[in-house]
């Protein structure tokens, strides 16, 4: 039986997220056949880590060229709830990691946050093509 999909619209784009925590945490976009046309990327999360005290979310993932595997700086990555709600967003350093810290509102949609993971999402520019990806969260309990 397929795993039924969350579906929840973000800025320029539409993001599909399975609602199970055994999703595959990468994604990437197909290459195009053009030199002219934008090159594929490849975005890989890695587990975020929520803290209860104070209620804040950390979110990191790292973006690539798909081709050749290089990372890929100054690019701008959003972090999203599986509602939409957008976390943070940071942009690509020298080793294609994005990495950033956001609030969590404590309430009935914190319980989809910390079960259903996070959204990574490059939204894509000229050169090269969007990509998204599924990531986890580890709930740390710190006073």
């Amino acid at each position: 039986m397929p795993v039924p999909a969350l579906r929840f619209a973000v800025p320029l784009l539409t993001v599909a997220v399975a609602a199970a925590l055994g999703s595959a945490p990468t994604a990437s976009a197909h290459a195009g056949g053009s030199a002219h046309e934008a090159r594929a990327t490849r975005l890989v999360t890695r587990q975020a880590v929520a803290n209860v005290f104070p209620p804040s979310i950390g979110a990191r993932a790292f973006l690539s060229d798909a081709a050749s595997g290089e990372p890929l700086a100054g690019k701008k990555v959003y972090f999203w709830t599986p509602d939409g709600t957008e976390i943070c967003r940071a942009v690509t350093d020298g080793e294609g990691e994005a990495a950033c810290n956001g609030p969590i509102r404590l309430g009935p949609t914190t319980v989809g946050t910390l079960t259903n993971g996070y959204v990574a999402t490059f939204q894509g520019d000229k050169r090269y093509k969007g990509a998204q990806a599924f990531g986890t969260v580890n709930v740390m309990l710190r006073p």
